[in-house]
């Protein structure tokens, strides 16, 4: 369990910060296309440690929506972002 956990934080990671670059952190809140790029690339360490499933989808989309909140809204700050984030990822382990 304790691997799992740690493989998930890994992909996290680096999905979310390694894979994304300036252009696209500063442009995601204000063109929905760079928001959706990057949720692809967030995704990519995920797809290629535990495969396609119903769990990949799921990851997206919540980083969609999360992503989509903190950029637009500006209803969530940093800390919440990566807090809903980490929670998503704890759904994933079910």
């Amino acid at each position: 369990m304790l691997e799992l956990i740690i493989k998930l934080v890994f992909c996290h990671l680096l999905g979310d910060y390694f894979l994304q670059i300036d252009f696209i952190s500063q442009s995601k809140g204000k063109n929905l296309y760079h928001l959706f790029v990057h949720c692809a690339l967030y995704c990519v360490p995920f797809y290629l440690w535990f495969g396609l499933d119903w769990q990949l989808l799921f990851i997206f989309m919540t980083h969609l929506t999360v992503d989509y909140l903190k950029a637009q809204k500006k209803a969530i700050r940093y800390a919440a972002d990566q807090a809903l984030h980490y929670f998503a990822l704890l759904i994933y382990l079910l």
